[in-house]
């Protein structure tokens, strides 16, 4: 690695060796270069570890890429290098368009190459946000970055544990004015998936009910945290919903820190206010946050109101 970083020509050995170190594994030579398992034990060795975990086995938040990956599909053909530059940062901003994002996965997956093929794998329109991949296959869950960044395991929409555990889906973190059993019925319909009305009934108190709202109400503070992300990403579905409203109103007073941060952001974002201008500020304790938030509820409600009435005109 250091012939490597002193002289960039001289390409480094992506596995350990020394004539002092012996696999013991068999007679064959080991292959020292870029292979696909050398690249990603590479990055492995950094981007591995234990994290809290949502249903479907994905971690909730970030710097555990590889672990999640090997979780998933595809990566015994994918490469982390494949989408990530090793020598340069992602930034705040992932670089690629939604276009390069899709050929990437299409070089393997052929079958979906033409639009009338993509449209009848995800009954979207092609082009649409529906239809990009990642937004269903690599679900925006994972937090880090100061953001909501998408999990590094690959996997279906239609997941069981996730959808049977209330966990976030990727179908509802767009529709997230939709119920459960809207998802479950489009699932089914596409797909032919069949979900557990049992373990369904146990995790929703209300399948009629919004699930983005069931979200902000779970018991799990990720859960919490990806349910208002999504909602601040999707105003337009659930603008004219005042339950939803007053329930992200009162992300402002989650008992996690960093889910007051989030709900901080959006809402500075979503309605340009600045709430330190209010008194309050994410890291207040409940004592603390007691006054502000009734203020806060009196000046939020009233810009939800008055952007009601600009999209109603």
């Amino acid at each position: 690695c250091r012939e490597h970083a002193e002289t960039p020509k001289i390409l480094p050995a992506f596995f350990p060796y020394s004539e002092h170190l012996h696999s013991g594994s068999s007679d064959e030579p080991t292959d020292l270069g870029r292979t696909h398992d050398n690249i990603n034990w590479a990055c492995g060795r950094c981007h591995s570890g234990e994290r809290p975990r949502y249903a479907g086995g994905m971690s909730t938040w970030n710097s555990t890429e590889y672990s999640d990956a090997m979780r998933g599909s595809c990566y015994s053909e994918l490469k982390c290098t494949d989408c990530h530059n090793p020598h340069q940062a992602t930034g705040h901003e992932w670089s690629s368009t939604p276009a390069e994002d899709d050929a990437r996965c299409i070089k393997c997956h052929e079958q979906y190459a033409s639009e009338e093929s993509q449209a009848a794998h995800s009954h979207h329109q092609p082009g649409s946000k529906g239809s990009q991949c990642m937004n269903c296959h690599m679900p925006r869950i994972n937090e880090g970055l100061q953001d909501i960044v998408r999990t590094h395991t690959i996997f279906s929409p239609t997941n069981f544990s996730m959808i049977h555990a209330n966990h976030p889906n990727a179908c509802n973190q767009c529709h997230t004015d939709k119920s459960i059993d809207w998802t479950i019925e489009s699932l089914e319909q596409w797909y032919g998936s069949k979900f557990n009305e049992q373990k369904l009934n146990n995790h929703y108190t209300d399948r009629t009910q919004p699930v983005a709202l069931g979200w902000l109400q779970s018991e799990n503070e990720a859960v919490r945290k990806i349910a208002a992300d999504s909602l601040f990403r999707t105003r337009s579905a659930w603008d004219q919903d005042t339950t939803i409203q007053e329930a992200l109103i009162n992300a402002l007073d989650d008992p996690y820190l960093i889910n007051r941060q989030f709900a901080q952001h959006g809402f500075e974002d979503l309605l340009g206010v600045q709430l330190p201008d209010h008194g309050y500020r994410f890291y207040m304790t409940p004592e603390e946050r007691e006054k502000p938030m009734v203020e806060l509820r009196k000046l939020l409600r009233n810009g939800f109101a008055q952007t009601m009435v600009k999209n109603d005109e």
